[in-house]
């Protein structure tokens, strides 16, 4: 067994009181994350503070859980890093004197709908749903950083496989693509009606590396 693998089985903390052990754990995980430039592996995570995978996922939930912080959890293809809560991203782009974003387009929220609640997809699947040609529009949201390729499907010319990225959920204000609505719940059965109407109510998050 590994240094490493050791780390993820057996904790370095060992307070007497057990409830204290956790307060430390997510303070601890807090400052982790706080000083980290992009989003971190759990794995990594759970090696640099000494504790193991069981005890920082239960820091983690706790973490999430809390609604008193100024930041948010949020978490992507196993990595997790801070975000600032999208309850204060007005004031926080006004600090930052960051200028507001410019609204995705019809076609473009459409399209991101798709590849949110879908993934992952080809853009041939992607143009079956929506009927046109979707070249423009996927470059688009790449260049936004709302989409990446995840995998390649193998069959004839290894089409590219799209799925959403950690700037999407930071876009819309999600934790994680499990925070998704269901479809139909916001004005209709259509994703894309779901996804506007969060496009209308939430702002930008930024995290730590950010500022």
């Amino acid at each position: 067994m590994t240094d490493g693998q050791e780390l993820l089985t057996q904790s370095r903390f060992e307070p007497e009181d057990g409830f204290l052990a956790h307060e430390e754990i997510s303070a601890l995980i807090e400052a982790l994350l706080l000083v980290a430039d992009e989003p971190v592996v759990v794995e990594e995570l759970a090696y640099a503070a000494g504790v193991t995978i069981k005890e920082l996922e239960h820091a983690l939930t706790a973490m999430e859980s809390s609604s008193e912080r100024g930041w948010v959890i949020q978490r992507h293809g196993g990595k997790v890093e801070l975000a600032t809560a999208p309850r204060f991203s007005a004031q926080v782009r006004r600090f930052l004197n960051l200028d507001r974003e410019a609204r995705l387009s019809p076609a473009a929220l459409e399209t991101l709908a798709i590849v949110a609640y879908t993934q992952p997809v080809t853009r041939s699947e992607i143009e079956a749903v929506r009927g046109v040609d979707c070249v423009a529009v996927l470059a688009t949201l790449h260049n936004r950083h709302l989409i990446e390729s995840v995998g390649r499907v193998s069959t004839a010319g290894n089409p590219i496989q799209y799925g959403t990225t950690i700037e999407f959920l930071r876009h819309f204000g999600l934790h994680s693509l499990v925070a998704l609505p269901p479809l139909g719940l916001i004005d209709g059965t259509e994703a894309k009606f779901t996804l506007d109407a969060m496009v209308a109510t939430a702002q930008p998050v930024v995290t730590p590396s950010d500022s």
